[in-house]
Parts: C-alpha cells; structure tokens; sequence
C-alpha cells in the first residue's frame, strides 16, 4: 500500500483521517485515558445538575398550570368543604418549601405521586408510552445524521471548486424550504400524499399495522428539517476540507474515492455534524410531542396532550417533563461521546 508523505515531515493523511493542524498539541495514549476520565467526570457532574434544575423545573410547572388541581380532582360541582378535603391530601396546603422538599424526596424514589385520572402510579403511565417516543426519536437521530452527512458530502463532492454551481444553488434553495416548514406541517403533507393519496402506508398508529410500517411517516415528518440543516452544514464544511493541502496531495497519488472520501474527508465533516446534532436533538424531542398527536402515535406527547387538555393530570404531567429532559440529557451525552470517540480533540483538555 502506497504511503503519502506530506511536505515538511506533516502526518499523512492515512493517519487518524485529519490533516495536523498547525500548533494543535500531539495526543499520547498515556494523556488520553486520564482525558476520557476528566471528560465523562465533568458530562456526568453536568448531568446531575440538570437533571436537578429539571427536577425543580418540573415541580414548578403545577405553580403555573391555570387552574387549581384540587377542583380539577373533586370536580367543578364540588363544595368549597370537599376541595379543601382534597387539597389536604395533596398536601397543597402546605407551604411551598415542604411541598418541594415532599416532592423532591417522592422522586427521589421514582414516586411522582398517582395519576388523577386513572388512579394508579403516574410513572407506570408515562413509562408505558416512553418507549415509543423513544423509538421514533432514536430512529430519527439516526436518519437525520446519515441522510445530512450523505446529502451534504455528495453535494459538496459534486461542487468542490466552484463545480456545477446550478446544482449548489439548487440545493440550498431546496435545504432552506425543507428547513423552514415545520414539522406537523410536514407530517399533513405527508399524510395526504402517502397515506390518503397514494395508501403507501397508514394515516395514524393502529394495532392493525406494524410499528414499523406505522413509524415510517412520523420518523420522516420529524427527520426531514434535520437532514436539511446537517447537510447544510455538512456541504459547506466538505467545501473547507476539499481544498486542503493534504487532500490535494491525496489525490496526486490517485488515492481511491473509498478511501479519499469515506476515510479522509468524513471524520472531519463528521465532528461538526455531531456537534449539531446534539443541538438539534432537544427541539426534535419537541417537536415529536407534536407530531404524535398528528399520527395518533401512542407516545408521550399523547400522554402530556390528554393530562394537560381533559384531565389536569398534574402528577402525569410532571413525570412526563421529567422523562423527555432525561431523554434529551441521554442522547446529548451519547452524542458528546461520540464525539470525543470521533476527535479525542473535543475532550477539551490540553495535552502535550
């Protein structure tokens, strides 16, 4: 196998997949353990101080939710006599640091308090519908990072120089409409193109079909803007790294496309992709509650939708809060960690 030597003793770009950047310390395997160690150390403090901010977030939420639980639970016909007696066991008459701190500790041991409304733990309603939200937004992530890197990498290939300058401008018309229609937007258009149009697949979640065949509509609804921005972001970086020295010595030596591409180009696209995806991860997680409710998908953004509308199922609705900014805070970490997997760079020490 032929070896590219770079000019004035650089690494060549068979080497970890990036070209050296002037100045940037050497990493030694001996430094890079105790990097990971200070990395996962400082992800995690991060992750229990928002899961606590998220806990104090979630117990104000019932503060300022319109309307008094205790009159939600008894009933509007209810005596002034019966709310109170409500009111008592649910402690509401306490002052507002016992009932934080009441709160805090039933959480604490996974305990969000009964459902209103189907009197049974709420964390056993909420934690029957996360697994579908979860689904949906694991697969999303996925589409949207390899449908972006994709897109963007081929477009970038294909105009690298100021090549076919139609087709850049095509594509960023196309990226930045995708980009601006919202997602249940997007999830009606769907709906009446593929499932009342054209009957590819169903218009809404029903035991009658398969969770795949149900999940490909709302997967596509929520991934289509995503794939937009990262392969936005992707081409103009595969613009950057197209024209460096490195690459062009590459090709002089009439490397591969396999392994100019997929081996030299995609671990330097592949750093900033991540790191938005990890931004655009929380607003995805939104936008699937409402996507759910588009495709009667019997997730958590149905759950939150039915306790906040019908029932003021607060014990319901705080225990779902908190299961989505969990979520978020998992998947933003396994993001950062792959990232730090993808560019030990990014663990954010100095190392010599």
């Amino acid at each position: 196998m032929n070896t590219v030597v770079v000019e004035g003793g650089g690494r060549p770009p068979g080497e970890g997949g990036r070209p050296p950047k002037p100045g940037a310390p050497a990493v030694r395997a001996g430094s890079l353990a105790g990097a990971w160690r200070r990395f996962l150390v400082r992800r995690l403090v991060g992750l229990v101080c928002n899961l606590a901010l998220l806990l104090l977030l979630t117990f104000l939420i019932v503060q300022v939710i319109p309307g008094d639980p205790a009159v939600a639970i008894a009933g509007e016909d209810a005596s002034q006599s019966e709310v109170e007696a409500v009111r008592v066991q649910l402690g509401l008459d306490q002052p507002f640091w016992s009932q934080l701190a009441d709160y805090v500790a039933g959480v604490l041991h996974g305990d969000f308090g009964n459902s209103f409304a189907y009197r049974v733990p709420a964390t056993r309603v909420v934690m029957a519908a996360a697994p579908y939200t979860i689904a949906i937004a694991f697969a999303s992530l996925v589409v949207f990072l390899v449908g972006g890197l994709a897109v963007g990498l081929l477009v970038g290939i294909a105009t690298r120089g100021d090549r076919r300058p139609w087709l850049d401008h095509a594509f960023n018309v196309t990226a930045g409409l995708i980009g601006s229609i919202p997602s249940y937007v997007q999830a009606t258009l769907l709906v009446l193109v593929f499932a009342v149009w054209l009957t590819w697949f169903p218009p809404a979640y029903s035991p009658a079909y398969g969770i795949g065949e149900s999940a490909v509509l709302p997967v596509t609804a929520l991934s289509l803007g995503c794939i937009a921005s990262v392969a936005r972001i992707t081409r103009r970086e595969a613009a950057v790294v197209l024209e460096q020295d490195y690459l062009r010595t590459a090709r002089g030596w009439r490397l591969p496309a396999s392994m100019l591409y997929a081996k030299h180009v995609l671990p330097n696209v592949l750093t900033t992709a991540l790191t938005l995806s990890g931004i655009i991860l929380t607003a995805l997680l939104g936008s699937a509650l409402i996507v759910e409710a588009v495709f009667a998908w019997p997730g958590l953004g149905s759950v939150v939708v039915q306790a906040i509308a019908e029932n003021k199922d607060y014990p319901v609705i705080q225990a779902a809060v908190f299961v989505i900014g969990a979520i978020s805070l998992m998947f933003t970490l396994l993001i950062d960690i792959a990232l730090g997997l993808v560019d030990p760079r990014t663990l954010g020490d100095e190392r010599g």
